[in-house]
């Protein structure tokens, strides 16, 4: 027996008092009456306790009275009192004759909770009052935004109907009133609060009839009507422009609305979360719609059934892109370009990708690990002759081979380990008499390295030249390189001029290393190709990317990076206020020859800036002694102050700054450990497709030597027919079909995949739902409709049917309370099974099943004559 919320109780003691309304109903213009004389002496007695307490206000002066109560009927008249009392009693009949009979009284009136007649009407779900006041054009536009908070698709749908027939739903449907006295703001339109609330039928009503939802302008927009917005209400522009992009991050909406939902899904969460960084006020709403923009997107994704429809979707590209690289995998770059990691790491794509990574090496996933190291040694250690076929035999079966993404990667990898290898050995490597030369010429070891440097450099220049400056610098590796590159330039032109200058001179009369100048160009050479080797050894921490174990660890060591570089902001902050302090004290005391804490013996370290900047740095690490502080004059206070700031600054910076840094590490490490799967195939996505690209598969240093493909070309051109056969049937390669043939077979699959999607949300909806409110609210309804029978009957009842409307009533008062005490879905079933037989004036058997048919001997029966 599935569960019922506590609420369902309430509800059902809500239903029992429903049902013993029928009884009151009767007296109700003799309540009214006696409620309004004895709110009137209510009135007279609070006015003659206010006299009595103005002439005893210094012994009263902390009583609290109650102060200024009316009643809402007085406030609105009699006949708005009548008839909110008549609505809230819930009997159609009497409020049409009602509205027919008065019509000089006003209609929009609402109690003193701000419910008008219809908000009443569609709260308690009374369909037949709603389709009443609706005909008389009773706050319709309020009731339509509670109905659709609500959620109530019965009332939208007939408050729609009826605003069509009075052709007044562009108008209402479009803008909001903003009366004073509404529950919503004028800026929340019907589109809106539906996006809001993520109803699938109400959104599609509200689409269908036309309606429309302005974008939001630019967060740095600078037009009058924005600045004019911001300078009339900041906090009203910013809860605006929050709303819009609330209404425009639904799913559904995406989904109804976009020819292309999956890129309108990967520019809005971009788009949000750059609003995050600048509405730092709402970042966490911002973010939050940040995210459900892109886990759409991966759940449209999800509905994919086959590859056919899954490299429709990934390899589809579309103008507005802006990607210069577009062709295979278009979508899937599209992703990487806005950080979309949820759709990037989604099981499908991942499969299709590795498919594609794999294609030529088959069965590589199901290798033995040892079967895969030695594959690998034998393509890395042949791979300069590899690169030679290809360069002259570029179209042959061979000569293809290294144009696979995998094959790619690997022979890549084993030129740049030849790379690394030449530089350990170009430090290794002794040349006689070559550390006394200021211009030595370069080694062998160099000139081999020289075409090496020289094609990374065209590598780089080629990939700036094709993803553009924006891509190139936002990946912070390709920065990485550029440095690297600008010293192995720096190192080059520093080596060409200490050679030039020295040339001429006489190996016999050039002057030793330790009596070179400080600023020599074979010193500053040295100094940058060291500093190089550094870069280009760190540079290879990319290619852990690839692996399961070591790319998770390579994320957190990014990320924590990141958290050292804020850290030694606050860091320096503290270093140099304290340096100043120390440097300002002891800068007077200095007579020796050597100052600072790199002479043999540490003296007066803090005799300058630099040197006391120096001096509490290392003192973190346990490299300076304290008597760097102590003085030989015996000045006490100086020595005491110095002593004490030092302390203090040892304090600060190993109880808690270090701390508070290990903090951030230790939280940056732990957010991708609990992300390490989508945060590692994201990574591995992105170091995958640099490989995809439609440029030269030659690695350094083969990459600047041209192929003989276009003499080929041009031998074809004079023969009439291909040199070599059509070689190249990977999968990999996109099928050249017309723009429009290409939309139209992505519309098709998108538009199936946003069925499949929109139904499995609706299926998961219903499987989820067990007994709520919605299903009490319509067992409410059902009992209106009966009392309002039961009323008639009672009316023009004659003695025999009394007492089987009493009986009924008592029956129905029996079963209520037993729902209120058990409140499970079975009783709250049969509740609403007899309800429903008695209205139709039949009879339901508690003791059959559900799906049994009710029997021809009926135990309570009403004459339907008059």
């Amino acid at each position: 027996m599935p569960k019922v919320s506590g609420k369902i109780n309430r509800e059902s003691l809500k239903i029992t008092k429903l049902i013993d309304q029928p009884r009151r109903s009767s007296m109700a213009a003799r309540n009214y009456s006696r409620r309004s004389s004895v709110i009137a002496a209510v009135d007279d007695s609070l006015g003659k306790t206010q006299d009595a307490g103005e002439l005893e206000d210094s012994d009263n002066h902390n009583i609290i009275q109650l102060h200024q109560m009316r009643d809402p009927d007085e406030q609105h008249g009699s006949k708005e009192g009548e008839f909110l009392s008549i609505v809230s009693s819930g009997i159609a009949s009497e409020v049409e004759d009602f509205l027919e009979n008065n019509e000089e009284f006003d209609t929009s009136c609402k109690d003193d909770l701000g419910r008008s007649a219809l908000f009443i009407a569609a709260d308690a779900n009374n369909m037949s009052m709603v389709q009443v006041l609706v005909k008389f054009e009773i706050c319709m536009i309020d009731t339509l935004l509670f109905a659709i908070r609500k959620q109530n698709v019965s009332v939208v749908k007939m408050i729609l109907i009826e605003m069509k027939a009075q052709k007044k739903i562009c108008k209402h449907l479009s803008s909001n009133p903003g009366l004073v006295e509404s529950e919503y703001d004028s800026e929340m339109t019907p589109i809106i609060l539906a996006a809001h609330v993520n109803n699938y039928e109400i959104l599609k009503l509200l689409l269908f009839e036309g309606t429309s939802l302005k974008r939001p302008h630019d967060v740095r927009c600078g037009c009058e009507v924005c600045i004019s917005q911001m300078s009339k209400d900041s906090l009203r522009f910013s809860k605006s422009r929050l709303n819009l992009y609330k209404a425009l991050a639904c799913p559904y909406l995406i989904a109804l609305s976009s020819e292309f939902p999956i890129r309108t899904a990967f520019k809005l969460s971009f788009e949000l979360r750059e609003l995050s960084q600048v509405e730092n006020e709402f970042k966490s709403d911002y973010e939050e719609l940040s995210v459900q923009c892109e886990i759409f997107a991966k759940e449209v994704l999800d509905q994919t059934r086959s590859s056919k429809e899954l490299q429709t979707i990934l390899n589809y590209s579309d103008e507005t892109d802006a990607l210069p690289n577009s062709g295979i995998l278009s979508a899937l770059r599209l992703a990487v370009h806005f950080n979309q990691k949820h759709f990037v790491a989604q099981p499908n794509c991942q499969q299709l990708l590795s498919t594609l990574w794999y294609e030529g090496v088959y069965g590589w996933r199901r290798m033995h690990w040892g079967l895969k190291l030695l594959y690998s040694l034998l393509i890395g250690l042949f791979w300069p002759i590899l690169c030679m076929i290809h360069i002259i035999f570029p179209k042959s079966s061979a000569g293809q081979l290294i144009c696979r993404p995998f094959m790619k990667f690997i022979v890549g990898t084993a030129s740049y380990l030849t790379f690394l290898a030449l530089l350990v050995l170009a430090s290794q490597v002794k040349v006689d008499h070559a550390g006394d030369d200021p211009g030595p010429p370069p080694s062998t070891i160099e000139w081999i390295l020289l075409p090496w440097i020289i094609s990374l450099i065209a590598a780089e220049i080629g990939q700036l030249w094709s993803g553009g400056a924006n891509d190139y610098v936002n990946d912070r590796w390709n920065v990485m390189d550029f440095f690297m590159n600008s010293l192995y330039l720096a190192t080059i032109s520093t080596k060409i001029c200490a050679f030039l200058l020295h040339k001429d001179i006489p190996h016999h009369h050039r002057l030793s290393r330790v009596e070179w100048d400080p600023l020599h160009p074979t010193l500053i050479s040295e100094a940058l190709f060291s500093v190089a080797n550094i870069f280009s050894f760190l540079r290879l921490i990319y290619l852990f990317n690839s692996n399961v174990h070591m790319g998770p660890i390579q994320i957190s060591l990014g990320r924590m990076l990141f958290d050292i570089s804020k850290f030694l902001m606050i860091w320096f902050l503290v270093l140099f206020a304290f340096a100043n302090g120390l440097n300002q004290l002891y800068y007077k005391y200095g007579n020796a020859v050597c100052y600072g804490l790199m002479c043999e013996k540490q003296n007066n370290a803090f005799s300058t800036l630099f040197h006391a900047m120096e001096a509490l740095y290392w003192s973190a690490f346990g490299l300076v002694n304290l008597y760097v502080t102590d003085l030989e004059p015996e000045h006490f206070i100086t020595k005491w102050v110095g002593a004490t700031m030092f302390g203090i600054y040892n304090l600060i910076n190993v109880i808690v700054l270090v701390n508070v840094l290990i903090a951030m590490m230790n939280n940056s490490y732990q957010f991708i450990a609990d992300h390490a799967d989508i945060e590692w195939k994201f990574a591995r996505s992105k170091l995958w497709l640099t490989y995809f690209e439609e440029s030269s598969p030659l690695p350094p240093p083969f990459n600047i030597i041209p192929t003989l493909e276009p003499i080929y070309d041009l031998f074809e051109t004079f023969i009439g027919k291909s040199w070599w056969p059509d070689t190249d049937t990977s999968r990999s390669r996109v099928t050249e079909t017309s723009p429009s043939e290409s939309q139209r077979v992505y519309q098709e699959v998108i538009h199936k995949l946003i069925r499949r999607y929109i139904q499995a949300k609706v299926n998961e909806g219903h499987e989820k739902r067990i007994l709520t409110e919605n299903d009490v609210s319509e067992l409410k309804q059902d009992l209106t409709s009966f009392r309002s029978k039961v009323i008639d009957d009672v009316r023009t009842a004659t003695p025999y049917k009394q007492k089987n409307v009493k009986d009924a009533r008592s029956k129905l008062e029996r079963m209520s309370k037993m729902a209120a005490l058990s409140p499970t879905s079975k009783n709250l079933w049969k509740l609403r099974q007899h309800t429903l037989a008695l209205a139709s004036g039949k009879t339901f058997d508690c003791n059959r099943s559900s799906g049994e048919e009710t029997g021809s001997e009926m135990k309570y029966k009403f004459d339907q004559e008059e």
